[in-house]
């Protein structure tokens, strides 16, 4: 616990660029440039503005100058991210593999939420992201003595990019090439724990898709012809089977 409480203000202020990172990068504009993505106005925040989910909450989801809607989706990143910093500081612990952990968390967040509000994996985000992600593993990997790992978890990577690459080319965009080049970052982490995590990664991907479908299909929710984005459910899945893995060791450490 000692670990999970900074790491979940650390989350929040993280949090607070993962929706404007966001929104940069659907708009097209430089990642430098994600400070103008701040909501749907161009008004210059004040100091207090920057402070995570309070800002919000205290101009009741509008610009305080303008008026304008701030989307909920701002405060909810922040929420998110600082939890799962929070899970990440609790599950993996004081290793030097952690920054890895938490620059993983980053990157899937953004990319989780780019593409279940626009139907897109960036490649901005996810190929510069998995290189990054793979560097500090590996730096991580080495200082915590756990090198002999590393190849495992590429091997998982790999086997989870080439698992969906299959049906991507078969089923004509219902599995698109985003959500197969982000197969092997979430396999490269969950393959640190073991190839099986990464199994139960990939399984519950589908497993938990087909249920959310299924259940908005009999709401009525959704139509059949209606396209829903795999990439959410492969990061939650993957987070469900690093956690459940990390948690065993957790459990008899």
């Amino acid at each position: 616990m000692g670990l999970a409480l900074p790491a979940f203000f650390a989350g929040l202020l993280a949090g607070r660029f993962v929706p404007m990172m966001a929104a940069a990068v659907t708009a097209g504009a430089p990642l430098r440039q994600m400070l103008a993505y701040r909501s749907r106005c161009e008004c210059p925040p004040r100091r207090r503005d920057w402070l995570p989910v309070v800002w919000w909450l205290r101009n009741r989801g509008r610009c305080p100058r303008c008026g304008s809607t701030v989307e909920v989706t701002y405060p909810l990143a922040e929420m998110v991210t600082a939890g799962v910093f929070a899970g990440t500081a609790y599950f993996v612990g004081p290793a030097w593999s952690l920054p890895a952990f938490f620059w993983f968390a980053t990157v899937t967040v953004v990319v989780g939420l780019v593409d279940l509000g626009h139907r897109l994996i960036p490649n901005r985000i996810l190929l510069p992201g998995t290189a990054i992600g793979l560097l500090l593993l590996l730096g991580g990997a080495a200082l915590d003595e756990r090198l002999g790992d590393v190849p495992e978890a590429v091997a998982s990577g790999a086997g989870y990019f080439a698992l969906l690459l299959i049906p991507a080319l078969l089923t004509g965009g219902a599995i698109g090439m985003g959500d197969v080049k982000l197969a092997f970052l979430l396999g490269l982490f969950a393959g640190y724990g073991g190839w099986e995590v990464t199994l139960l990664a990939g399984m519950g991907a589908f497993v938990l898709a087909g249920a959310v479908v299924v259940l908005l299909l009999v709401f009525r929710v959704v139509a059949r012809n209606d396209h829903i984005p795999f990439g959410p459910f492969m990061v939650l899945a993957a987070w469900i089977a690093i956690a459940r893995d990390l948690a065993v060791l957790v459990g008899t450490g």
